[in-house]
C-alpha cells in the first residue's frame, strides 16, 4: 500500500509515525507540504520521502491522506481534481462533509473515507469514527482501518452527523 499524505502537521505525523510502528516500510509513504522545515523535519524524523507538489505526491500512491485545515481542503482538492483515479480519498479533516470532497475532487464516483481522529491519536490512543461513501471497496476499507487503527481504535458510523 502506497499512501500519500496531502499535509505534514500533528495528525499526519501520528499517523505516519502509528504506521512505521506497526510495520508500514517508510519508502512505501509520501508527504507533501508546502513549507521546507516541515518537510525536513519529517524525513529526518520518519525516513520518508517529501514533496512540495502535491499532484507529484500522489501520483503513485494507491491512498491519498488529506490531512490539511478545514479551510484549506478545497483548495487543495480543487487543486488535485481529476488526479484521484482508482485511489481512496481518506479525509481527517474536521468538519469537512463527503459530498463537498466528492464534488471538489472531480469525479461522482471518488472513493472517499472520512474519519474523525480525536487528540489522543497524536499518542497512539485515538479514537476514531470512519464513514466510507459507496464507491470505497471492502479492500479500500480495510486500508483505511490499517491506516486508522495505527493510532487506536476505530468504529465505522453510518453518516456525516454521526462523525460531528
Amino acid at each position: 500500500m502506497n499512501i500519500a499524505f496531502v499535509g505534514g502537521g500533528n495528525m499526519a505525523r501520528s499517523l505516519i509515525g502509528g504506521l512505521i510502528e506497526a510495520g508500514m516500510d517508510a519508502t512505501d509513504i509520501t508527504v507533501s507540504d508546502p513549507l521546507d522545515t516541515t518537510r525536513q523535519q519529517l524525513e529526518q524524523t520518519f525516513n520518508v520521502s517529501t514533496s512540495g507538489d502535491n499532484q507529484a505526491a500522489i501520483a503513485a500512491a494507491g491512498v491519498v491522506v488529506l490531512a490539511v485545515k478545514p479551510q484549506q481542503m478545497h483548495k487543495v482538492v480543487g487543486g488535485l481534481s481529476g488526479q484521484f483515479d482508482n485511489k481512496l480519498i481518506v479525509s481527517v479533516a474536521a468538519g469537512v462533509r463527503m459530498q463537498d470532497i466528492v464534488q471538489w475532487s472531480g469525479r461522482s464516483n471518488t472513493a472517499v473515507v472520512r474519519c474523525m481522529p480525536n487528540t489522543p491519536a497524536l499518542v497512539g490512543c485515538g479514537a476514531t469514527g470512519l464513514l466510507a461513501n459507496e464507491y470505497v471497496t471492502d479492500a479500500q476499507k480495510e486500508q483505511a482501518e490499517r491506516i486508522i487503527s495505527s493510532v487506536g481504535l476505530y468504529a465505522w458510523v453510518e453518516s456525516d452527523e454521526m462523525l460531528d
